[in-house]
């Protein structure tokens, strides 16, 4: 991953498959708003699990200028992930308490799968109709 200049946009992808999935991703959105600046989020909506089975998704897209290196935002949500219960046991059962991704930063598709799903195209096309300062995100 390359270094995120000062003010750069990221997007990211969230997800929840297990327990209070919407207050999940929206306690995620929360924390994420007070990482990033300029953040803005889609609607959470539903979506069913992507390469593999067990229960369907809540999922949200969020859009934010980063500071720092991308790979500092990662570790962070990453961070924020275990803390919320992302641990091997829960990996073990397919259970995903909250999943944060990177999925576009400094317009760079960092996550070419992830892209192309509907649990981050529906967030997606909600926010990239939006014009952010003037400025060209995607």
């Amino acid at each position: 991953m390359d270094n995120v200049a000062s003010g750069e946009w990221v997007v990211l992808s969230l997800g929840s498959n297990c327990g209070d999935r919407e207050k999940n991703v929206a306690e995620a959105m929360e924390w994420l708003s007070r990482q990033l600046t300029d953040f803005e989020a889609s609607a959470i909506y539903e979506t069913p699990p992507v390469g593999h089975s067990g229960p369907f998704y809540m999922n949200a897209v969020a859009i934010g200028r980063w500071t720092q290196t991308v790979e500092k935002l990662d570790s962070l949500c990453k961070d924020y992930e275990v803390r919320n219960g992302r641990d091997l046991k829960a990996r073990a059962r397919n259970e995903v308490p909250v999943d944060i991704d990177i999925v576009i930063s400094s317009g760079k598709i960092l996550r070419p799968k992830d892209y192309r799903c509907d649990f981050f195209r529906i967030g997606f096309r909600q926010l990239s109709r939006k014009q952010y300062y003037g400025e060209s995100v995607f």
